[in-house]
């Protein structure tokens, strides 16, 4: 078998090359590192704020006869108790739960007094609420019993009814 010599130049030059090409990457890579290590980000997320008088405006275990009616206002509003306003574009409507036996009807007008027509799945349509700018909408209910309507298995029942309301963040390409 024949043994080959390594020559001794071309195996310095060769270190020598893959010392240097190791040095030059460990600096590159290292100081991409470091950069990242010294950035800083911020970020700040916009608050969603919508409320009701009471989450959920409720009308439980009332007793009614026929011919009485009830009325009361809520608030919606864009803004908390410290003034702090919506910061996120948003839709809102209001669900109108009636648990009761008894034949009311009931009616939600808006602050200029138009009723507002309940869809088939007992909720209003939508309404747009601003952003960055304070708003406080009066609704109005009003519960009737038909004073003709007066039939005894009615008597002793009580009226429970929840208005809901239901927000959703408008996302773009949704308004």
């Amino acid at each position: 078998m024949k043994k080959y010599k390594l020559k001794k130049k071309p195996c310095i030059l060769l270190v020598f090359s893959i010392s240097i090409l190791f040095l030059f990457t460990f600096n590159v890579t290292s100081s991409r590192y470091m950069g990242e290590l010294e950035g800083k980000a911020e970020d700040i997320v916009a608050i969603p704020i919508i409320s009701l008088d009471n989450p959920t405006f409720t009308y439980t275990n009332k007793k009614m006869l026929p011919g009485d009616v009830d009325e009361s206002d809520f608030f919606v509003s864009n803004y908390d108790k410290d003034n702090k306003t919506n910061e996120v574009l948003m839709k809102y409507y209001l669900k109108v739960t009636l648990d009761s036996e008894i034949p009311v009807k009931v009616t939600l007008t808006d602050k200029d007094g138009k009723e507002l027509k309940l869809l088939d799945d007992k909720r209003t349509e939508e309404y747009e609420l601003p952003y960055d700018e304070m708003m406080k909408t009066k609704y109005h209910i009003k519960i009737e019993w038909d004073k003709e309507d007066n039939n005894y298995e009615y008597a002793g029942k009580d009226i429970s009814l929840t208005i809901d309301l239901i927000a959703i963040q408008v996302v773009d390409g949704d308004a």
